[in-house]
């Protein structure tokens, strides 16, 4: 059975010569619904059956004035960005006079709403990277080189220059982005590396830096062979200890200690982490993942199976809560905790998982979590091309003439995010635990100064019929059996994230915007805001909203609360995608193009037939076709050739329509 999702792509204006129809396909058969790079995966998993126990209405009982058990204030720049130092020019850009403008717009979406947004770059590969002042030899700003001594998570070594600063530096001019910079830690600074990086650091990006992270995962430098294998915690304090006296530390500003796996963030702090090097850190920070793909088969873990874990609340509290009590420890030491790095599993995510509808609903109820927990920031990893979990990912290189940026769904819940909490850096988070802490729902309230601002509502079910799953949380602000007065408003106004489905990789909509298909977005969003107004009722004191399964429900229940999280602002400051690099405009007979398929044939690269794949069972790969054009005659020799220099082949049957075949196609980081 092959299955279509239709994408459009205005190309064309008058003087239609056919049609060409072109959309995503996907089989039942494995090897063919294999593509080369992960950005482009198309698995679509079997959700979750609906509970049996389904409870279609919640009641939430509010009391004015703040709950027991509320975080701390925290800000909408919670949940940012952490980027793999070696794809950070892919991202951000090559040079500071030529920045990429959706990396800024996707930026500027998130800024307008939080007030700023909080960007790591470094990772595994900070450890072992080299400043180079004179610049790279090819004039690249970020040249990776593969060791011999590739560990698990097969860390290129990383060359960078000074351009990669000024990237940083120059973002910040334009949308207002704070940073956190890794200094490498193998060489321990003996070749005076390290102390090079924290002192241009410091210098090119002067206040907008926030902290330098030292070291990255320092429990797996023994079991990834970076160290001597019995690597301790007592070792780690000996090189951190030498590596603060030789580096220029001239405030706290130091990051640490990052770790993930091995040794626990209490271990670390009851060794004395934080009281010895109290006077350099302003941090104390972890690094966590709820599962890792990074062995491959047999060895990896089967998404499938792991799907519900993904689409329950108690599986988000088990992720958070047992770094409460670290992060209590270091703010009550005068230090601020952050997740330094995370997403839905480490190496790259999970297809069907990392790619769907799945993580948004899941990163919403974890970083409302996290602001409850006490963490100042939670950042979303990117990878490379070849990973499922980017919050957005640019195309690769050889397709940017006709392909857009793919926006993962992971993005939609920054969003939700920064508008839940807001830019007042008041907010203060308690999680609801509605229906006696339910599985497949959460709640959480956010206080500003005392005053119930919003709710966050999760409704992680996949309805079997449309619909059928929504549940209804009523909720009062004071009244009742609680002794103070209602507070309830006269209306609140509420946003919805919806898809389809919890495997949805399209048609994903905030308050009726969207970023589009796949592989078409610039990193604005699109469409009209739809921002839902509900009568309260006063006599009863409740209000009532409607959740959708699968679905986020925002609730604002003040005015302020919509201004400060510019909630009905319906686009913000853009960048300009549109540039002239340079213009082609072979000729080409109109015969030879009729009968054309590309490349002459000299390539196998599958059959013309949408019902053959013979040709790309062999290959293990499948074709894909990527939309549906109407194109007139005099551009069609233009659209060959880009077609055709972007690895894709147009078939044209009859002279009246055809099919746009694209081949995978790939980066790997």
């Amino acid at each position: 059975m092959l299955s279509r999702a239709l994408l459009t792509l205005p190309l064309v204006t008058s003087l239609v010569l056919g049609q060409v129809t072109v959309y995503t396909s996907a089989t039942g058969t494995a090897a063919i619904a294999q593509y080369t790079v992960a950005s482009t995966d198309q698995t679509v998993l079997m959700p979750p059956a609906p509970p049996g126990d389904f409870n279609p209405a919640t009641f939430i009982q509010l009391y004015d004035g703040g709950m027991t058990g509320m975080g701390n204030p925290v800000g909408g720049t919670l949940l940012g960005f952490s980027i793999e130092l070696s794809v950070g020019a892919m991202l951000m850009g090559d040079k500071p006079e030529v920045l990429r403008p959706e990396f800024l717009n996707y930026c500027s979406i998130l800024a307008s709403r939080a007030g700023g947004l909080t960007i790591r770059v470094g990772g595994n590969t900070q450890d072992r990277a080299t400043l180079n002042l004179e610049g790279n030899p090819n004039g690249r700003t970020i040249e990776k080189y593969k060791g011999a001594t590739a560990a698990p998570t097969e860390t290129p070594e990383v060359h960078f220059t000074l351009d990669l600063l000024r990237v940083m530096a120059e973002i910040s001019k334009h949308v207002n982005v704070n940073w956190f910079f890794g200094i490498p830690f193998l060489r321990t600074n003996s070749d005076d590396n390290a102390s090079l990086v924290m002192q241009h650091a410091m210098s090119i990006l002067g206040d907008k830096l926030l902290g330098l992270q030292l070291a990255n995962e320092p429990d797996l430098y023994g079991k990834h062979l970076k160290k001597w294998p019995e690597y301790s915690i007592a070792d780690f304090f000996n090189e951190t200890n030498y590596m603060i006296g030789d580096l220029p530390v001239q405030q706290p500003n130091i990051v640490g200690p990052s770790v993930c796996c091995e040794w626990t963030i209490d271990e670390v702090l009851n060794a004395g982490y934080m009281d010895q090097f109290s006077n350099q850190l302003n941090f104390i920070d972890v690094m966590h993942y709820p599962h890792h793909n990074c062995y491959g088969p047999p060895n990896n873990q089967d998404p499938q199976e792991l799907y519900p874990e993904y689409l329950n609340h108690q599986g988000v509290v088990a992720l958070a809560s047992p770094y409460f009590p670290a992060a209590n420890r270091a703010l009550a030491g005068g230090k601020k905790f952050m997740m330094m790095e995370t997403n839905t599993a480490s190496c790259g995510g999970f297809p069907g998982i990392s790619d769907s509808f799945t993580s948004a609903l899941w990163a919403v109820d974890y970083a409302m979590q996290m602001a409850y927990g006490n963490f100042t920031y939670g950042l979303l990893h990117f990878g490379g091309q070849n990973v499922y979990y980017n919050p957005f990912t640019p195309p690769p290189t050889n397709m940017t003439q006709i392909r857009g940026w793919n926006t993962g769904p992971i993005f939609y819940a920054q969003i939700v995010s920064a508008e839940a909490l807001g830019s007042s850096n008041n907010a203060r988070v308690i999680d609801l635990q509605i229906d006696n802490n339910a599985q497949h729902r959460a709640g959480y309230a956010v206080y500003e100064n005392g005053v119930a601002s919003r709710l966050v509502l999760v409704n992680y079910v996949e309805p079997a019929t449309p619909g059928a799953n929504d549940f209804t949380a009523t909720f009062a602000i004071g009244g009742g059996q609680t002794g103070q007065a209602s507070a309830i408003p006269a209306s609140i106004k509420v946003k919805y994230l919806v898809a389809p489905s919890v495997g949805s990789k399209d048609n994903i909509t905030w308050a009726g915007q969207t970023f589009g298909p796949q592989f078409m977005s610039d990193g604005r969003l699109q469409g009209d805001l739809q921002v839902d107004t509900v009568q309260c009722d006063s006599a009863a004191g409740t209000c009532s909203v409607r959740v959708p399964g699968p679905g986020v429900a925002l609730v604002f229940l003040t005015d302020s609360a919509v201004q400060s999280s510019g909630a009905e602002v319906s686009q913000v400051q853009t960048f300009a995608t549109t540039t002239t690099t340079h213009r082609v405009m072979p000729t080409i007979d109109q015969a030879e193009l009729m009968s054309s398929n590309g490349r002459n044939g000299s390539v196998p690269i599958g059959s013309t037939s949408k019902q053959s794949a013979n040709a790309a069972q062999s290959l293990g790969v499948a074709s894909r076709l990527v939309g549906v054009y109407n194109i007139p005659q005099a551009q069609y020799a233009f659209i060959l050739n880009t077609v055709h220099k972007a690895g894709l082949r147009i078939i044209v049957t009859a002279g009246t329509s055809g099919i746009l075949r694209q081949d995978p196609w790939g980066e790997n980081q």
